[in-house]
């Protein structure tokens, strides 16, 4: 087998990290050695990182269209849907309403922080159920509407899935509880994970129907470890955490003063162009997944085609064929790639969210991820397409039978 040190590289994987963009290192740098105040601290130096810390916050506020005060930095995106979750329920439970006395609305196949953060929160007494998705991953409506009740206090769902891609439609979403709103006299938060979205869709906050929305700056070429929680003027939380006063006390502890200026950075570069390149990428994807359907017809598409799916995803079973295997014979082979979101964690068996939309035990045992980048080619793709055949071919050898959907 080749040395893989001297393969040339193909990166698949953009939905689970990307590269730090050159501008973000270089704005980052000077608060990693020369500026590295305490902007907690009242000198000279503490002032200059405090200073980096809001005017990164005004840049990002002006590029997703908000007001500076309604930006939280948090730890990830994690961190953030953590908080935006837990920490309004926790304000109501504060402010005198019982666990049991509220409902949250939202979706099997959400990242593992969601649906962790709900099992939680069921713990407690909140009142979880869960709308229906169809066939390709999109929120049943009909069926949200049928499950909103005057206890509905918040509705979570991810903009853009990070396994299948799905994006969802949020005006509808967000409208649906407005006159839900209006029937019952209550008022229901919408929470949106965007962690996904920054680099392929448009985040403006005053168009996204939303009251809690989460970025994550390394899904969109910042650093790893910074999250952005941007919320509205109707929304008050409690904090999760403890310790100091940082972030209008919701995210206490010293602040990542490099991270914030990069993801500052990252994001306004993201959000200034994504429309060119979500363009640019779907054409990409659209030929490659034509190419995969004459080179692999047997493989299963995961998510929608088009515009209800993110530009850059690209989500296939492989029924029979040990994909976590051909995952690690890809990478060998200069194709990182992956199964489902990385945070659903390696080796951990089915993808919920495949089993969810198809219901096929091995359709979702038998998953590959393949995220592009701005950079990624059809050639690319190719080489991709043609490994990943050459593969299946052995493996059909090796067993002694075909591989290929029953």
């Amino acid at each position: 087998m080749n040395d893989i040190s001297v393969i040339k590289r193909v990166y698949l994987d953009f939905a689970a990290a990307t590269p730090l963009l050159p501008a973000a290192k270089a704005a980052m740098l000077p608060f990693l050695t020369d500026d590295f105040g305490n902007p907690s601290a009242v000198h000279a130096e503490g002032k200059r990182a405090r200073m980096a810390i809001e005017e990164a916050r005004a840049d990002i506020a002006r590029a997703v269209h908000v007001r500076p005060e309604f930006i939280t930095f948090t730890g990830g995106g994690t961190e953030g849907n953590v908080l935006a979750l837990i920490g309004t329920i926790e304000y109501l439970h504060q402010t005198g309403r019982a666990y049991g006395d509220m409902e949250i609305v939202t979706t099997a196949i959400e990242h593992p922080s969601i649906l962790r953060t709900v099992e939680n929160l069921q713990k407690r007494g909140v009142m979880v159920r869960t709308v229906s998705v169809d066939e390709v991953g999109l929120v049943n409506l009909n069926h949200l509407h049928e499950l909103l009740t005057p206890q509905t206090v918040l509705c979570s769902v991810a903009y853009a899935n990070s396994e299948i891609g799905v994006v969802q439609p949020l005006h509808s979403i967000a409208q649906l509880l407005k006159k839900a709103e209006r029937r019952f006299g209550t008022t229901i938060l919408l929470h949106v994970d965007a962690a996904q979205a920054s680099l392929w869709l448009s985040c403006h906050f005053d168009t996204l129907g939303a009251d809690l929305v989460v970025l994550d700056a390394s899904k969109c070429c910042g650093p790893k470890g910074v999250g952005v929680l941007v919320r509205s003027r109707r929304v008050q939380l409690a904090s999760v955490l403890f310790g100091g006063g940082q972030e209008q006390g919701l995210r206490p502890g010293t602040e990542n003063v490099a991270g914030i200026v990069g993801a500052c950075v990252a994001i306004s570069w993201a959000q200034a162009d994504w429309r060119t390149r979500a363009e640019q990428v779907r054409l990409v994807q659209d030929e490659a997944i034509s190419l995969l359907r004459e080179a692999i017809p047997f493989a299963c598409l995961n998510g929608p085609r088009g515009e209800e799916r993110i530009a850059n995803n690209i989500n296939i079973s492989i029924p029979g064929l040990d994909t976590e295997y051909a995952a690690v014979w890809l990478d060998s082979r200069g194709f990182a790639v992956s199964t489902k979101s990385a945070c659903a964690g390696a080796g951990s068996g089915e993808s919920v969210v495949v089993k969810t939309i198809s219901g096929d035990t091995a359709r979702a045992s038998a998953t590959l991820r393949f995220t592009l980048g701005p950079a990624t080619t059809i050639h690319d793709m190719k080489l991709l397409i043609s490994e990943l055949a050459s593969h299946i071919t052995m493996m059909s050898e090796v067993r002694g039978e075909e591989i290929m959907v029953a």
